[in-house]
């Protein structure tokens, strides 16, 4: 795959079968346009391209972004699209002269300059000034601008629409089988581990702190995890928690630390991914350090439990990155 942002560097265009949207999660609704987008192209002789938008449009029109996290980053979405063996990722910066085009400006600008052939949209598609362009507007111009279109209805997941949003709210409320089902993976978390105040060590479960490599990354809700990490070259098992820490601090300070499992090496200022599978408890305060401890226990338990069927070399294929 290549990534492109101007038409001029894809070079010998025949033409292009594309689809377009943020793509924020590369979710399974996702993934059905851009394999029929892959499809398409391989039976049309053309190449495959995905056009995403960067910085996210509400960042830069001041849409509430205090409020706005993401569930994969660029380099992430990037590696996610790339899997799926897409010939172009187009990442096309947003900006307010972007946001200000026609919509059928665009869909000649994507015509006629990257040669746009064929479009692979969903049918809740917005597009163009004010959001004014449609699935029904790409239909009206085809014969136009030359091109063909199909457009797809939203799929569902435990009978909800699968997206972006849905799956922000799954996470945010701690509902991560949910969240998990809709992206069609592990929700994935990755950071640099840094040095904490080393509590867990001194009631036996040490725990790496982790600082996430984005600050718009979501988070998801406290509460202690079975997690699978990526660290050094190799799959290790590990329980999670997010949250305050009520039992030992009184901060009110969010901490992501991980205890993982039968290991001792020193990685600090290493890189770690975190791929979430289940969420085992709510994060609660415990009347002392003892009855803490005594619930430490029974949680590496049920992590153990968890991940002991999982096969560690095939979760290899969830991290993003192979490499510290």
């Amino acid at each position: 795959m290549e990534i492109v942002n101007l038409p001029e560097n894809i070079t010998n265009n025949s033409g292009l079968v594309l689809t377009l949207g943020f793509f924020d999660g590369v979710h399974q609704g996702h993934k059905t346009l851009i394999n029929r987008t892959i499809a398409k192209a391989n039976a049309f002789g053309f190449r495959s391209a995905v056009m995403t938008f960067w910085p996210h449009p509400r960042l830069v029109l001041g849409k509430d972004p205090g409020n706005l996290f993401f569930l994969t980053t660029l380099p992430e979405k990037s590696e996610l699209i790339a899997k799926l063996g897409v010939d172009y990722f187009i990442v096309q910066e947003f900006n307010e002269t972007l946001a200000a085009i026609e919509a059928e400006e665009f869909v000649r600008f994507l015509a006629e300059d990257y040669k746009v052939r064929h479009f692979v949209v969903g049918k809740d598609h917005r597009f163009g000034r004010m959001a004014k362009g449609d699935f029904r507007l790409l239909e009206q111009l085809a014969p136009k601008y030359g091109y063909t279109v199909e457009a797809f209805d939203p799929i569902q997941e435990s009978s909800e629409n699968i997206s972006s949003t849905n799956i922000r709210t799954a996470l945010a409320s701690g509902d991560l089988e949910h969240a998990n089902n809709m992206l069609g993976y592990p929700y994935l978390l990755a950071g640099t581990i840094e040095t904490g105040r080393q509590l867990g060590r001194t009631i036996g479960f040490p725990t790496a702190n982790i600082k996430p490599n984005d600050t718009l990354k979501l988070v998801p809700a406290h509460g202690v995890y079975a997690v699978l990490l990526h660290v050094d070259g190799k799959v290790e098992k590990g329980m999670m928690n997010i949250g305050i820490r009520p039992t030992v601090d009184n901060t009110l300070a969010r901490t992501i630390e991980v205890h993982i499992i039968n290991f001792d090496a020193d990685i600090y200022n290493h890189r770690i991914e975190v791929a979430f599978v289940k969420k085992l408890r709510d994060e609660i305060k415990f009347p002392s350090i003892e009855h803490l401890k005594a619930q430490l226990h029974l949680d590496r338990d049920h992590a153990i439990e968890v991940l002991e069927n999982k096969n560690l070399e095939v979760f290899k294929n969830y991290f993003l990155t192979l490499t510290v």
